[in-house]
């Protein structure tokens, strides 16, 4: 099935160079004429250059992607209890690649080129689908990190100086544009267009719909505090992903760990859209980075315990019997949701002083291990071939469940039983994960006919959306959601190593104990000596794994870090062009806090 990916590339070979596709020029570097837009094979390869912006999957070569660890959005999270923090951006920088309008405008003259060719109805409407898709994907990147952005709709010329310097547009502007575009895609885009899988069709836009308003009908619930344009985000999340739902086309799989260990996704029901790997051509290092690197970043505390008992749970919750206890790894998993042992390992803790590569918070993390693949060339260095999961049906069916459930809380829809036997009841189904199923309850989930009640719920957050969210951030998992989770949400404090003192702990450790059953197991000669370095949140022997014992080196969580700063320079640009032109008018503000 990897010969899928091949055909795709060699289509792109039809119109470029091997050099051309992997770092394609800008577009008004190419042909742009009517002629060259009334090819649709022109149109699709063109169109492939913007693949690997957005669907970087496991990136490439020995670049960190925003799985588990190595990047900005993958370590801004409470998942990592990390050797050194990576704090939020202290001084606005006087540049940054991220506040870019390029990418806009490589969109929108496609978009133009398009609407100019000589196609028939049907195709052109199908390419105008897909550039307005990406131009809501880019869109929709600039406001979840800035805010409010200008908004271009057509291609600028450089003497259109009072559109090229025009002040920022508010998000819902903005954010309503996205909608347009998304939902002209919708109904244009073809069900099926190139390899399944490989390429966006109709699924693909509906998926990412679900995906973009889930977030922005969040954060105007939790932090514009717009109720209106809550409800009416929310609701194109809801039928984003009641469209893929309808199409009967995917299902959950039946191995979780293969959602990220699997050297071809071809096939996979689960998958809507996935990243292909192939030896030779294009490779990876994310299983590498797992394997063969001493972990500064493994999984924190605060993760740990969000895994519910087998009973379906909350392990503190009064009654719950069967969770043993954190004095041993094998009693802490014991009886746990099954996604926490294909997450960790679970055969010992891996301690600086012991272990080559060892886990700065004892648990070592283990999502995207192959362990097939160890020692072959597909499972080391940066020729890693393991697919990469893009959008998933599991994703999809949590947007659903969630946007159902915070309209509900608005009053814009009835909860049923059957959105939970759709949605995390059919996850919880999958086979090797087969947690219990949930019930309404009121306002409360209910498994074997017990109510969940976490003693660790925060008040202002109902026990359904609590529930709604700990089973995002389980099934999810490193997969580069969380940081923007907690944003929507309003709760990026939950990164804060101060606020929630658990994301900057591991393992319990008795160092005594420990150093006997090693020794014991492994048939070793380890001392209580060769875990000296090993930091404890408190005096002796016997405490949690701390990674960070200095208050000054723990990362700590602002109101400004919910939106990034805009670059100083280009402030500086519009002010100098305000100047010159003596137009109070050309004005770029900073972001709150900065």
């Amino acid at each position: 099935m990897k010969s899928k990916i091949i055909a795709l590339f060699i289509l792109a070979l039809a119109f470029a160079s091997c050099e051309d596709f992997l770092e394609r020029p800008p577009l008004d570097q190419i042909e742009n004429t009517p002629k060259f837009w009334s090819n649709e094979n022109n149109i699709r390869s063109t169109v492939y250059g913007l693949y690997d912006i957005y669907f970087t999957g496991y990136e490439t070569g020995w670049v960190k992607s925003d799985f588990f660890e190595g990047t900005e959005v993958a370590e801004w999270t409470d998942d990592l209890a990390q050797e050194t923090a990576t704090f939020f951006t202290l001084t606005a920088p006087s540049t940054d690649t991220k506040w870019n309008f390029e990418k806009v405008r490589r969109i929108n003259v496609i978009i133009e080129g398009v609407q100019n060719a000589e196609l028939p109805e049907e195709a052109k409407n199908h390419w105008l689908g897909i550039a307005r898709f990406f131009r809501a994907m880019e869109y929709s990147r600039l406001v979840r990190q800035f805010g409010d952005v200008p908004y271009f709709d057509h291609v600028l010329n450089n003497d259109e100086i009072k559109e090229l310097y025009k002040p920022r547009d508010p998000r819902t502007l903005v954010m309503d544009k996205v909608l347009e575009d998304l939902e002209f895609a919708s109904n244009n885009v073809r069900v099926s267009d190139g390899t399944e899988g490989l390429t966006v069709n109709r699924a693909v836009v509906d998926a990412y719909t679900s995906k973009i308003m889930l977030f922005e009908g969040t954060w105007q619930k939790y932090r514009a505090k717009n109720n209106d344009y809550a409800k009416k985000y929310l609701q194109a999340a809801k039928v984003g992903a009641e469209k893929v739902i309808a199409t009967k086309q995917y299902k959950i799989s039946d191995d979780y760990k293969a959602l990220t260990t699997s050297l071809d996704l071809a096939g996979n029901p689960e998958m809507i859209l996935y990243r292909s790997y192939v030896a030779g051509i294009k490779t990876h290092a994310e299983m590498s980075w797992q394997i063969e690197q001493t972990r500064g970043n493994q999984p924190s505390k605060s993760l740990i315990e969000s895994y519910l008992t087998t009973n379906g749970l909350p392990i503190h919750q009064a009654g719950n019997s069967l969770y043993k206890g954190d004095e041993w790894l094998k009693d802490e998993v014991t009886n746990r949701d099954p996604r926490l042992m294909a997450n960790i390992d679970t055969t010992s803790l891996k301690l600086l002083g012991i272990e080559a590569i060892y886990a700065s918070s004892g648990y070592f993390g283990t999502r995207f291990i192959n362990e097939s693949l160890i020692g072959t060339a597909d499972g080391q260095s940066s020729t890693n071939t393991t697919d990469a999961p893009i959008m998933k049906y599991n994703e999809v069916l949590l947007n659903y469940l969630e946007s159902a459930a915070e309209l509900a809380e608005l009053g814009a829809y009835t909860l049923t039983q059957g959105d939970l036997d759709a949605t995390i009841n059919t996850i919880r189904a999958r086979k090797g994960v087969e947690m219990p199923k949930v019930t309404l309850d009121g306002d409360n989930f209910k498994v074997n006919n017990t109510i969940v009640n976490d003693p660790e719920r925060e008040g202002d957050v109902s026990s359904i959306i609590w529930e709604i969210r700990r089973e995002r951030r389980i099934e999810l998992v490193y997969e580069g959601i969380r940081f923007d989770d907690l944003r929507r949400w309003n709760k990026l404090y939950y990164a804060d190593m101060v606020q929630n003192p658990k994301v900057n702990l591991g393992a319990w450790l008795d160092k005594d104990a420990f150093v006997v059953w090693y020794n014991k197991k492994y048939n070793a000669k380890v001392k209580v000596e060769d875990l000296k370095d090993i930091p404890l949140d408190r005096d002796g022997n016997k405490g949690y794994i701390k990674p960070i014992t200095h208050a000054l080196q723990m990362r700590t969580v602002a109101e400004k870090d919910y939106l990034y700063p805009i670059p100083t320079g280009q402030i500086s640009l519009y002010e100098s062009k305000s100047k010159e032109l003596n137009d109070p008018a050309i004005k770029l503000d900073k972001n709150p806090g900065w």
